[in-house]
């Protein structure tokens, strides 16, 4: 029986989209193609065929693509999601974009509206599946996230991160406030606020230390007679932890692979 290949455009190729892109090309069996390249930088994508670079993302429904991932800034979601979902299927990495009520609300219309998809990431997210399918029985989430300060973008927040030097706590409150202060930082704890108990009631904690080399994601859940308490530590380039690329494979694969065998959704 014929295969239907599952067709991705990818918005963003900074370090994850490369890294996607290239996990997606180099198993042929796994039912996906690449079909279009976006990125608001051109250098970015001097280096692909040109057949695939997508200069206009006015442009983004000739391609015909099954699922559109955003790999780039939660900016892409604002100005572009609800298009998209007008035509297909949208993975936003980005989670934070939907910290954003109003944001959240019309992509949710337009997708119900026009029969299609859109997908959050499981991500960076240890104990995902936890968080949602007792999302009625937790009465409080904490999510802490640490830091070196040369690994967080703080120039939305108006901090000087170079003026750190010692262990600080850049943010304590709701996750809601925390995502448009660090968008291209916390899209972890988005998607537990998310996945959990809403953008209110998750706490989010941001803590830097110069003298860190990791990344760590804690979680802390409680409710009832249950707890949950994950820990993820690892190590990070760039805004990204070493697990980020591979994650967000997964999470395509997990929705396009068309490809043989026995799969794990």
């Amino acid at each position: 029986m014929p295969k239907k290949t599952t067709r991705i455009g990818l918005l963003g190729y900074g370090q994850i989209g490369r890294a996607v892109h290239h996990m997606i090309d180099k198993d042929s069996q796994n039912g996906m193609e690449v079909v279009f390249i976006h990125d608001e930088k051109p250098g970015a994508v001097k280096d692909i065929p040109e057949y695939l670079i997508l200069k206009d993302l006015g442009n983004f429904a000739a391609k015909e693509a099954d699922l559109v991932v955003e790999m780039a800034h939660p900016e892409v979601t604002r100005q572009w999601g609800a298009a998209i979902l007008e035509k297909t299927n949208y993975l936003l990495i980005s989670v934070t974009a939907l910290a954003d009520r109003e944001l959240e609300e019309k992509l949710r219309a337009t997708a119900r509206e026009y029969g299609t998809r859109a997908f959050i990431p499981h991500g960076g997210v240890v104990g995902m599946d936890a968080l949602l399918e007792n999302r009625d029985v937790w009465d409080e989430v904490t999510v802490t996230m640490k830091k070196p300060p040369k690994n967080v973008d703080c120039s939305a927040a108006g901090v000087d991160a170079d003026a750190i030097t010692g262990e600080t706590v850049l943010y304590d409150g709701p996750t809601r406030d925390i995502c448009p202060k660090f968008p291209r930082n916390v899209n972890t704890l988005a998607a537990i606020a998310y996945a959990g108990i809403g953008f209110e009631r998750t706490r989010a904690i941001l803590v830097v230390n110069p003298e860190w080399k990791t990344a760590t994601v804690a979680i802390e859940a409680r409710g009832p007679g249950i707890q949950l308490n994950v820990e993820r530590v690892e190590g990070i380039t760039g805004v990204t932890g070493a697990s980020t690329p591979a994650s967000i494979y997964n999470t395509v694969q997990m929705i396009g692979s068309t490809g043989p065998g026995i799969h794990i959704r």
